[in-house]
């Protein structure tokens, strides 16, 4: 068994900016009321939300400049409903991520229907979080603090390490896709083993925001390690591992501006195809890929519940699951 711990000054910037992100989830009640600013390849795109009850109005902005109203109504963990703008009206999916939401804007087909096959997404990070610091992109004055990589430990050990982990170190490791992945499915895999209860503190953690139980985790999990493309999901770990070690030390000033732009160019990238475990392992295990579609759409479903026509409360066609590549 073996703890790999990196000791570092923690860039300030960014502690502030998670603990910035969690204040506002709490104040807010977890709803998504509030504004987002689009990052990377979504920038110039901007959502303004206020969320009521169950209603999400506001409005949206894309790329080029265009302004839609948008009306909807939360699903689950998401949001969806109507964009309209002088009279046009569009399609709209949003759900969480760490640092705000993922947007899937939806054309109208000529017979008034989402048209899924030309939806285009954009990752939004809600205004307070300071994402050219995340990215490892911005100088700024380091701080004292450490982060660990649970590389070894198992069962109840690993449990115990990862619940002992600072809120927004975990926040950090979250950001990180398949390193998440990697340190969920360990947990869940103990689980399953009886080495922990499924109610220990440290599970309930890793389960954040991934929207699928233990159950549905391990067993994708063990479909993905069965597969060929297993070894490709090691390689995305093994990147993302080092990019987040990277990006600390590019933060702390440790390497040179090269360097720290293209981690922060792979961190732009690799934020914005963020995943959730079970939906990683899932690709992995029947579509061959490593859960880091670069498409305009992603290749997972948003898992937003509620079909076309579903929305009975305000008689919207919304649509199901998304586009596959």
């Amino acid at each position: 068994m073996r703890v790999r711990v990196i000791t570092s000054r923690l860039l300030a910037a960014v502690l502030a900016s998670l603990w910035l992100l969690s204040a506002a989830h709490a104040q807010s009640g977890g709803t998504f009321s509030g504004r987002y600013v689009g990052f990377a390849l979504s920038e110039g795109v901007v959502a303004s939300i206020a969320e009521d009850n169950g209603r999400v109005v506001g409005q949206y902005t894309d790329s080029a400049g265009k302004v839609f109203a948008l009306n909807g109504q939360r699903v689950g963990e998401g949001a969806q409903g109507l964009l309209e703008r002088d009279g046009v009206q569009a399609f709209f999916q949003f759900e969480t991520r760490p640092l705000g939401i993922q947007f899937l804007y939806i054309p109208s087909s000529d017979t008034g229907r989402p048209d899924m096959a030309n939806a285009l997404q954009a990752a939004l990070a809600r205004d307070s979080v300071d994402v050219e610091t995340l990215l490892g992109q911005a100088p700024r004055p380091a701080s004292d603090g450490a982060v660990v990589l649970l590389d070894g430990a198992e069962g109840e050990e690993l449990a115990s390490q990862y619940a002992q982990l600072e809120p927004r170190e975990r926040e950090l490791i979250r950001l990180f896709d398949h390193v998440q992945a990697h340190l969920t499915g360990r947990l869940c895999g103990a689980v399953k083993a009886g080495d922990l209860s499924e109610s220990h503190r440290a599970v309930a953690l890793a389960l954040e925001r991934q929207q699928a139980g233990c159950s549905a985790i391990s067993t994708l999990k063990e479909r993905a390690i069965a597969s060929e493309n297993y070894d490709d999901f090691e390689t995305r770990l093994a990147i993302q591992q080092e990019l987040l070690t990277t990006t600390m030390s590019c933060n702390e000033g440790d390497n040179n501006a090269e360097t720290c732009q293209t981690a922060g160019a792979m961190n732009a990238a690799m934020f914005e195809q963020w995943r959730r475990a079970a939906v990683i392992y899932a690709e992995v295990a029947d579509r061959g890929g490593t859960g880091a579609a670069t498409g305009s759409a992603p290749a997972g479903p948003l898992s937003l519940r509620g079909g076309v026509g579903d929305n009975a409360a305000s008689g919207v066609p919304v649509p199901g699951a998304r586009p596959q590549q």
